[in-house]
């Protein structure tokens, strides 16, 4: 997690594979920055503008005038996530040290606080990081190259990396929940953990079908095609029939999947059930608006989708007061709400005590200027090709 932003971030970050030329990087084990309690080497530094390099390249890229060829787009000025703009060579260097400046107030923290990490914990994060080093990230279906061809050429040492990605990880979420935790400088109550999880939660169960079938041409290719209008509406009436008993019949959720098995033939046939922050539906805006209309304990059916693409839903909705007296007794499910109560609030705790640290900055620090990570990529219709430094 990059702890300057937000938790779990930083996971995504070291998933980014850059390719680049060395220029002029020192490979020697000086500290960046350092208080009394705690000093980074260079290489973490370093790390933390690569970072920074590769979201400002996001936010250039999407400038008038940004050319893929020419390292001018440093010079221009961007736009962040926040609506900061700013040159994008300084909003570089000005983040990565942010983000170390963060690092050290973790581990301020961590002593202020009396916060303690799970040692087992950070050997596994240590062991996953050391994979990632020598072996590369799976992401997806896309295996990146070892990170330490990418990195050890700019100065970033294994014990950096790791540094940056497993103990930060492991520190950040330690503070977070001993600062909300019980007894902590920002304890949240039960009570107030509840509201908000009740005032923003959602908790539904729900049935799906194709309203198309799965064709194969003789040439081996695969198509979706409409059922009949026919097929559509047998299908349409069964589930809106379960609403209908649910909602005017008072039949329960269990009820309905007896005969949704029985009709199926199919014992083995569940509903889905789903917790999660209204705002943040996974199954996109259709259900999120369904289920802002649904009542408690009530059902309703939706149509996603059109012709070959249709899927039919039945929606069930549970009374959140109810679920909250369960779900929040699971520990690993109260710190995942609490983190999604706490986390942006966390962030700006965090980097307000950025502006405060006392710490001393190594003058080696300024000799390390973001144009080191640029790489030019020739501008084509095809594949885009990388161009060497000497071409």
């Amino acid at each position: 997690m990059k702890p300057s932003i937000k938790l779990g971030s930083l996971l995504l970050a070291i998933m980014m594979a850059f390719t680049a030329v060395a220029a002029g990087c020192s490979f020697n084990k000086e500290w960046s920055y350092k208080t009394s309690e705690k000093e980074l080497p260079i290489g973490v530094y370093i790390y933390c503008l690569n970072n920074a390099y590769a979201t400002a390249k996001g936010y250039a890229e999407k400038l008038d005038g940004y050319d893929s060829e020419k390292d001018s787009w440093l010079d221009m000025e961007i736009t962040d996530d926040d609506g900061n703009k700013e040159v994008a060579r300084k909003w570089i260097k000005d983040k990565a040290q942010e983000t170390c400046l963060t690092f050290l107030v973790i581990e301020e923290q961590m002593k202020a606080e009396k916060a303690t990490y799970d040692e087992a914990n950070l050997e596994n994060y240590q062991k996953q990081a050391k994979q990632y080093w020598e072996v590369g990230v799976q992401q997806q279906y896309q295996q990146t190259p070892a990170l330490n061809l990418t990195y050890a050429k700019y100065g970033i040492s294994l014990e950096s990396f790791s540094y940056s990605y497993a103990d930060m990880n492991v520190k950040q979420e330690a503070l977070f929940y001993t600062v909300y935790g019980k007894g902590g400088s920002k304890e949240v109550k039960d009570d107030e953990l509840n509201k908000f999880f009740t005032d923003k939660y959602v908790s539904y169960s729900y049935y799906s079908a194709p309203l198309y079938t799965a064709t194969t041409d003789e040439a081996g290719q695969q198509s979706n095609v409409a059922m009949s209008d026919k097929k559509i509406k047998e299908l349409k009436d069964q589930f809106n029939g379960y609403a209908k008993d649910i909602n005017d019949k008072g039949k329960s959720l269990d009820d309905v999947n007896k005969a949704y098995q029985k009709k199926s033939n199919d014992k083995t046939i569940e509903p889905t059930k789903n917790t999660e922050q209204l705002e943040k539906v996974s199954m996109g805006d259709d259900f999120k608006k369904a289920l802002e209309k649904l009542g408690n304990k009530k059902a309703t059916t939706i149509t996603v989708g059109e012709k070959e693409n249709a899927m039919l839903y039945f929606i069930y909705k549970d009374n959140i007061k109810d679920v909250a007296k369960t779900y929040l007794k699971d520990g690993q499910q109260k710190k995942t709400v609490l983190a999604a109560m706490k986390s942006e609030e966390f962030t700006k705790y965090l980097k307000d005590l950025t502006k405060e640290i006392k710490y001393e900055k190594n003058s080696a620090v300024d000799g390390y200027d973001p144009k080191m990570f640029f790489e030019p990529v020739k501008a084509t219709t095809a594949p885009a090709t990388t161009v060497s430094s000497d071409e």
